[in-house]
């Protein structure tokens, strides 16, 4: 009589491996040499919907039925084959497992033949993985991937993906297609007013409504703060604008309801079509975006559409490049000083230099600032210019301790009006700790009283670091003699234009020396600038100014 193998333990073999079959997490289904069901383990009941009695000698296809993932259409037979083949089959991929109460599972399995006593095959035994909830993870981070998380739309990197898509089938098939770029009306304002979570929901109810009124007719994009976008195929401009007609329409209706306020949300919308002659997807997402700014300038709901000529459209391409070019060269240092000497008229004066900036190109070219100062103050990047040229200027200054006179250092309006602006100054000076009568501020006189309370707290706090400061332009204001008294400068610069015109014009030269007396009587000095000539040279002598500045005296060289 045959003894059952045992354990050390005595439990029986073939007891202990039914045990480990009911307890392992994936699915195995056993056959006989005809394929027929002998045993199935409690995972493979459940996925399955079969129980084994049920399945008991059944062809194993009834109660596996498996089918390709993607096409769901059925496979071939793996058991089959590892019972003809007397070989392990593993399937590569993913496939479906449909139960039988109709659930869906997603599985990966393999097939392995049983041998007998004689080497014969008696069977094959299947295993196979539940990876419905991996499958389901995976598929959740390629949404991710693709989706910006707060409205659902497509993010931009998933939008450049259609764009190029949509330029290939323009260029081969001669198709048509529009980029749609909208821009919200009112978003910056509830923002700042009630905060993100304000906004988000704002954003959050907006692309729902235009996923209800674009349905099927365009992919919607985002493409960061409360810019999107829809991409419209087989769509000329033309047939465009009258989708956008439609929008708008719906949102003159919409109104966004938050803390017991109401708001009326417009958009403006820029169109850019996309046919064989586009050069770029990223040539066509700055067109659409040009023309979204130009509709914004024009007021609320407006439409632009994008045509190669378009010379406003180009300018802004122009202002965008430099925007990001200034932003490019305060990043990499590829702004330098120059210095004018600022000469004193009267015996045993100290002269000053002006500490003036160039940007230099990737070709080592020095551009003037009149080229980027005007565009950078435009787009809010001339607070971080005037950051890098004092704390360069205030390392100079460090370098050159024994031999340099005083600098004055330029400042614009806009760093005037920037709250951080002020402490960043302190630290910088704290840092470098130049001899306090060496720095020199110079803010123009339009500036400080557009900005009258805040250039008042700006000069108190330097001054009280020993710094002076220079009021430049003075006379080009309508009110300059009215704030002068309020405002605690240490140095007058008359206005240039005066200063040019003076040898030719009585009136310009008695302004000249107005300015100046007035200024000797409140105990400020004076400097004239714009100084081409000789003869100009002379009047102010004459005119007891204390500095005199310009091209005819010192140009503008490397600091």
């Amino acid at each position: 009589m045959a003894h059952a193998r045992t354990t050390a333990a005595g439990v029986s073999l073939e007891d202990l491996a039914q045990v480990t079959l009911e307890s392992i997490g994936d699915g195995v289904i056993r056959t006989d040499s005809a394929g027929r069901v002998d045993y199935m383990n409690p995972v493979a009941e459940r996925l399955t919907g079969w129980s084994l009695e049920e399945a008991m000698e059944r062809d194993v296809t009834e109660a596996y039925q498996v089918v390709h993932e993607s096409t769901r259409r059925p496979r071939r037979n793996p058991i089959e084959l590892c019972l003809m083949e007397k070989r392990t089959i593993v399937m590569p991929g993913l496939f479906m497992l449909k139960s039988r109460h109709g659930d869906e599972y997603i599985i990966r399995d393999s097939v392995a033949p049983i041998p007998g006593p004689e080497g014969q095959i008696v069977g094959a035994v299947v295993v196979f993985r539940d990876l419905t909830r991996i499958r389901g993870l995976e598929q959740r981070m390629v949404y991710l991937e693709s989706h910006d998380t707060l409205t659902g739309m497509l993010n931009r990197q998933e939008l450049e993906i259609y764009l190029e898509a949509a330029l290939e089938s323009a260029r081969d098939q001669g198709l048509e297609h529009t980029l749609v770029y909208l821009d919200l009306w009112e978003f910056k304002l509830i923002n700042d007013c009630y905060g993100h979570v304000a906004g988000d929901e704002l954003l959050r109810q907006v692309a729902e409504r235009l996923k209800a009124k674009i349905d099927q007719r365009g992919l919607l994009g985002r493409v960061g703060g409360d810019d999107f976008t829809c991409l419209l195929e087989n769509c000329s401009a033309l047939e465009a604008r009258a989708v956008v007609r439609g929008l708008q329409r719906a949102f003159r209706e919409f109104r966004f309801n938050w803390g017991g306020q109401h708001f009326e949300i417009g958009l403006n919308v820029g169109l850019a079509a996309i046919n064989a002659s586009t050069e770029s997807m990223a040539q066509i997402l700055k067109a659409a975006n040009a023309a979204c700014y130009l509709a914004r300038q024009g007021g609320r709901n407006r439409i632009h559409t994008y045509v190669t000529d378009d010379a406003v459209v180009a300018e802004r391409h122009g202002r965008l490049h430099w925007v990001q070019r200034i932003r490019t060269s305060v990043a990499e240092d590829r702004l330098c000083l120059y210095q004018q000497e600022i000469r004193p008229l009267k015996e045993g004066g100290r002269g000053l230099r002006e500490i003036l900036v160039r940007m230099v190109d990737t070709t080592g070219a020095h551009l003037m600032p009149g080229g980027f100062i005007p565009i950078a103050e435009h787009h809010d990047l001339a607070s971080s210019i005037d950051r890098w040229v004092i704390r360069h200027s205030l390392s100079l200054l460090e370098r050159d301790h024994a031999s340099g006179g005083p600098v004055s250092i330029n400042l614009s309006g806009q760093s005037l009006g920037d709250e951080g602006f002020l402490e960043d100054v302190l630290g910088y000076l704290e840092t470098a700790r130049p001899d306090p009568d060496r720095v020199f501020f110079e803010i123009t006189e339009t500036a400080a009283v557009a900005n009258l309370g805040r250039a008042l707290h700006f000069i108190a706090a330097l001054k009280d670091m020993g710094c002076r400061f220079i009021l430049d332009d003075f006379g080009s204001g309508l009110s300059s003699f009215a704030y002068l008294k309020n405002l605690p400068v240490d140095i007058l610069k008359i206005d240039g234009e005066f200063v040019r015109s003076m040898e030719s014009d009585p009136i310009r030269r008695a302004m000249v020396a107005s300015i100046n007396q007035i200024a000797q009587v409140m105990g400020i000095e004076t400097i004239a600038e714009w100084v081409e000539t000789e003869a100009t040279y002379e009047m102010l002598r004459e005119l007891g100014v204390d500095y005199v500045q310009g091209f005819w005296l010192h140009r503008p060289e490397p600091f």
